[in-house]
């Protein structure tokens, strides 16, 4: 792996810069240590020296904000691995994720984000007879087996995660493309970890049942290990590890 200042890779728009957001526009979302060794392949077909993988992704930005475009990071809630997405940043319509589906099937995945952010006690789910039992009630309806095309579909694009036990649950690139959207749209119904200020959609909760603390269960991992006791950060009640929500957390 060639490197170099700084100012040498990030000084102009070059064929690393265009080639790698080209990767991206495929991909859509990528673990970021598999995207830095794309940025490394990538750098050595096109003979750009490297530069940090930060410097290089903010310099891509300044030249894609204007297209409402963002490479976004983050971490999956499950696993807490870093990654790194493509995202539209419009947040005025969830009718911005895909041109790729039809108005009716983007509809139907309105109405499915709804019932999976409403769904009781912070599941953020919703079961796999629910979603199907949800084609039917489509206006024109959708068959039982076209909407589970769908469901496959959605799942293979990468905006739902379908859980061992059928559960429907908002993947990790919904979260990072939607959250502007999902917070406007909702409020108060999307927790926010305390911790990295993302939306959480599963992690780990605050036994005190007047108290709003929600951390992503790899934040909790990270700042609970550097405390000698468990207590909320926020109220001091003691802190249980098992006092968890949402249904796409891994048990």
């Amino acid at each position: 792996m060639n490197s170099s200042s700084p100012s040498s890779g990030a000084s102009a728009h070059n064929d690393c810069h265009r080639l790698f957001l080209q990767s991206m526009f495929t991909q859509k979302i990528l673990a970021e240590d598999k995207a830095i060794l794309l940025y490394e392949r990538v750098s050595d077909l096109t003979g750009v020296p490297t530069v940090a993988f930060e410097d290089f992704i903010a310099y891509i930005n300044q030249s894609i904000n204007e297209f409402d475009l963002s490479l976004r990071r983050s971490h999956d809630e499950r696993d807490g691995h870093a990654v790194i997405a493509l995202v539209n940043t419009l947040d005025d319509d969830i009718a911005q994720i895909s041109t790729d589906y039809t108005p009716g099937s983007i509809t139907y995945f309105r109405q499915l984000i709804e019932m999976i952010v409403m769904a009781d006690d912070e599941d953020y789910a919703v079961s796999s007879m629910t979603a199907l039992r949800l084609g039917q009630k489509m206006k024109p309806a959708i068959t039982q087996k076209d909407t589970q095309d769908l469901l496959d579909c959605l799942v293979r694009d990468g905006w739902l995660f379908c859980s061992t036990s059928g559960d429907y649950v908002m993947e990790t690139r919904t979260v990072l493309e939607l959250q502007p959207y999902l917070k406007e749209q909702y409020g108060e119904m999307m927790n926010e970890c305390l911790i990295c200020l993302d939306v959480a959609t599963m992690g780990e909760r605050c036994g005190l049942k007047d108290c709003q603390v929600h951390i992503h269960r790899h934040c909790a991992n990270t700042y609970f290990g550097e405390q000698n006791k468990s207590v909320c950060p926020a109220c001091a009640t003691a802190w249980s590890r098992s006092n968890t929500f949402g249904l796409g957390l891994p048990l």
